[in-house]
């Protein structure tokens, strides 16, 4: 900014003394030029984009959010599978047969037809089943973030739209502005007062503007196919985007931001991560309790042809495998998810106020350049105009003059898109919109059925 300020200085200390005669022709005001940065939503007409529309065409229509929602309903299959019971066996054992002597055929034969059932000890089952809805949580809370992340990338692309209609709207003013200068200046070489170089300086003025024009199209087209990219479409099927670009809502309270760092989808990520780990300990501890097998059966002795009934009942003896390592392997993971918990919320904390530092460095820097940078340089341009059509300046002094009326508005053009990109990185780290505007569409969208 500050050759911004250098140039502009520069120009209006050379030409103060033009600008009380020229006062009469500085009448291009700058509210217009604002006004093609912003539309407001009511006066949007048919084929026009809306940020509502971008962000509500992501949640729908992006496939990236389908991965996590069949994880969710694969874990939540798993939290069934796990609540249930062991099978029962069915089991038939015969004795006495095919041997020698009086035990070479069948007629000596005992049969045992018994049913196993194996009980659970120490409440395994509901905490395999908590366990289970811990990880299902887990995958509802990846959905959340790549939901953040989802959103912040379509509002990012958004902007970047916007910006991109911006920098041809700019690049095409430029060129009908050099056009019109160009025409001056052929005709005062024509009438003899001035040279044929100052004609040649704004023809390569105006190759160079038409290259920067198409240059400016096709990045348009790049950034329209990202966005419908990002909205699930093949392609662009708007004709173009419709926003407040210019519109910079107030700043968040720092302090705010501190205490919703902990409702970050981030940080809930990994607060569920560690409950899991809990329950992971848990079921580990519970295992070291055996389970009992019980079965019963009946049992035909073929030679009296009479039957009786078999218990069986059998329980492990814990002397050997305590399952001690699994114990110790599922509270040292309890460990390291708390410190990664830890470690999260620290980051977090720092990239919202990095980001919130941005965000304000933007904003300062945008209402700077349009409300003094921008009117004092077109100001400039208008009277270096003037005063080269009637003799006072020579071709320089105009084309430095448009050189810092374009570069005040390319700053303010990347400040405002700084702006706004900070506000979606803090949308991501938050999970929720910081405009009013549209903080009820980001807020309530869930996996889909």
């Amino acid at each position: 900014m500050p050759d911004v300020f250098r140039r502009v200085s520069t120009v209006v200390f050379r030409l103060s003394a033009l600008l009380l005669l020229a006062g009469t022709c500085a009448v291009a005001s700058t509210h217009a030029e604002e006004s093609m940065l912003s539309k407001p939503a009511s006066d949007v007409e048919k084929g026009a984009l809306t940020l509502r529309e971008v962000l509500a065409q992501a949640l729908l229509n992006n496939p990236e959010l389908d991965v996590y929602s069949q994880e969710i309903r694969a874990r939540e299959a798993e939290g069934l599978q796990a609540g249930l019971r062991p099978n029962p066996v069915l089991s038939f054992e015969a004795e006495n047969v095919f041997g020698s002597g009086p035990f070479s055929g069948t007629d000596a034969a005992e049969g045992t037809l018994a049913l196993h059932q194996t009980f659970e000890l120490g409440n395994k089952r509901d905490l395999r089943r908590h366990l289970a809805e811990a990880e299902t949580s887990i995958a509802q809370s990846n959905f959340e973030l790549a939901k953040a992340n989802l959103l912040a990338r379509a509002t990012d692309g958004f902007f970047a739209v916007l910006a991109a209609q911006e920098r041809l709207r700019l690049a095409e003013e430029l060129t009908d502005l050099t056009k019109r200068v160009l025409d001056t200046v052929e005709e005062r070489v024509a009438a003899g007062r001035a040279a044929e170089t100052e004609a040649i300086r704004f023809r390569i003025q105006l190759r160079e503007g038409e290259i920067a024009r198409n240059k400016a199209r096709r990045h348009l087209a790049a950034v329209r196919s990202g966005l419908a990219t990002l909205m699930g479409r093949d392609r662009a099927e708007f004709d173009h985007a419709v926003g407040e670009m210019s519109s910079l809502f107030p700043l968040p309270d720092p302090a705010q931001l501190e205490k919703l760092a902990t409702g970050s989808p981030r940080i809930a990520l990994h607060v569920t991560e560690s409950e899991l780990s809990r329950r992971a300990v848990s079921l580990e501890q519970a295992r070291l309790i055996p389970d009992l097998d019980v079965g019963v059966g009946t049992r035909h002795f073929r030679e009296s042809d009479d039957t009786a009934l078999v218990f069986d009942l059998s329980l492990p003896l814990p002397i050997f495998d305590r399952n001690q390592g699994a114990i110790a392997a599922a509270r040292s993971r309890q460990a390291k998810a708390r410190a990664e918990e830890r470690r999260a919320l620290l980051q977090v904390r720092e990239a919202l106020s990095v980001t919130w530092q941005e965000m304000s460095a933007a904003r300062e820097e945008a209402e700077g350049l349009r409300d003094d940078i921008i009117p004092a340089s077109r100001r400039a341009l208008e009277a270096a105009e003037y005063g080269y059509r009637a003799g006072k300046f020579g071709v320089l002094d105009v084309l430095d003059a448009q050189r810092t009326w374009v570069e005040a508005r390319e700053r303010h053009l990347e400040s405002l898109i700084a702006f706004h990109r900070a506000a979606a990185e803090l949308e991501r780290l938050l999970g929720s919109s910081l405009d009013p505007g549209r903080s009820s569409l980001t807020l309530s969208a869930t996996a889909k059925e």
